[in-house]
């Protein structure tokens, strides 16, 4: 029950106030167009950007990707160049490679705008990937 405990906090539970973009999705579409004209893109909200607690092997092997232990898990999807994710969807992101304040988050393949106010919280890699 433990695991559940946690996922619920993840997904529900309290967590630091953290300002994303303050967008319209047309604007939130601009600012990636300027970013990259190259990799796919998602516009969400009501995300969490969660700072992982992974062991050290994980930490290491990550570093050597140049990706960090953070994910971001998106209540809603706004758009997604790829329409893999359609309106409304949740959407959770692969490791961080870099991050642009005030709101954008990429990954390997993809580029995140988070819109909005989110909130920052720590769980593990093993509560974030049991989202289903």
């Amino acid at each position: 029950m433990n695991e559940l405990n946690e996922l619920t906090d993840l997904l529900y539970g309290e967590g630091e106030p953290m300002q994303g973009g303050n967008l319209t999705l047309e604007e939130a579409k601009m600012l990636v167009r300027a970013h990259t004209d190259y990799k796919p893109f998602r516009i969400v909200r009501d995300w969490i950007w969660a700072e992982l607690n992974v062991a050290e092997k994980i930490a290491d092997d990550l570093q050597q990707q140049d990706l960090k232990p953070v994910m971001v898990y998106a209540h809603d999807v706004m758009f997604d160049s790829t329409h893999r994710f359609a309106p409304g969807n949740w959407v959770r992101t692969t490791p961080l490679l870099r991050f642009t304040p005030p709101c954008i988050f990429e990954t390997t393949n993809t580029v995140y705008i988070l819109v909005g106010e989110g909130k920052r919280k720590t769980t593990s890699l093993q509560t974030i990937m049991s989202i289903c």
